[in-house]
């Protein structure tokens, strides 16, 4: 049974347009924090030539965006066998495609299996767990920019993703204890052309994670150098 004593929360990979230090940032993650339970928070995929929005032309086109996806998670799948994934608006693609097709559910392969992703990666529409310390912890893709503003709705701390440039905590009180909510950043590469859509935002993505250690939020950030790799240091 898991402590939840250290739990580790990874945000929108969006692979195949993860950064490419990612893998090394979370390998050292995990060998300094030793995390009994990881939680990916949704967009593990991004399904660029697959979305109902504008796509670049520039980009490859579907089936060899998915094989490339499943390439870049390869290591992920033997640094972390066991995670649980939140449900996503970009990782839940293939889904919204069924329904808009008007398929039934049946139609369609699992996550696990289009993913070729072990046994021990479990998907969840959202999820909610008791932390060590006694508190519930809810997690879900994205319900508000506000970091605590979930929190205050589910009266529960609360840790959310989807918003690449929101890495934050803000902590709130009642009468029944202290509670926080928080925003986990993301791991995406900004240079990618899957993110031209937000290259005049003045607000960039912010790369991390989040760690939960005995119930108290700490966020851990990707920093990188001038040449926009990982600086190798924690």
């Amino acid at each position: 049974m898991m402590s939840n004593e250290r739990i580790l929360l990874i945000s929108d990979l969006h692979a195949p347009y993860m950064h490419r230090d990612a893998v090394r940032f979370l390998a050292e993650v995990k060998r300094k924090w030793a995390p009994d339970r990881v939680i990916l928070g949704g967009d593990e995929v991004d399904y660029h030539a697959a979305s109902f929005h504008e796509t670049d032309p520039d980009l490859s086109g579907a089936s060899s965006e998915l094989e490339a996806a499943i390439k870049q998670l390869a290591p992920l799948y033997k640094l972390f066998p066991s995670v649980e994934v939140l449900d996503s608006n970009h990782g839940s693609m293939a889904f919204r495609k069924q329904r808009a097709a008007g398929l039934p559910s049946k139609a369609i392969r699992s996550n696990r299996e289009i993913l070729d992703a072990p046994t021990g990666w479990r998907w969840h529409r959202d999820l909610t767990i008791k932390m060590s310390n006694g508190q519930q912890l809810y997690m879900t893709h994205g319900k508000s920019s506000i970091a605590n503003k979930t929190s205050k709705n589910m009266s529960m701390c609360s840790a959310e993703f989807h918003f690449h440039s929101k890495f934050d905590i803000s902590y709130w009180a009642n009468p029944n204890g202290l509670y926080w909510g928080m925003h986990c950043g993301c791991l995406i590469d900004d240079k990618s052309l899957a993110f031209r859509y937000n290259k005049m935002d003045l607000d960039r993505p912010l790369l991390g994670v989040g760690l939960v250690i005995h119930g108290r939020p700490i966020l851990l950030p990707m920093v990188l150098n001038s040449r926009g790799r990982w600086c190798g240091r924690l």
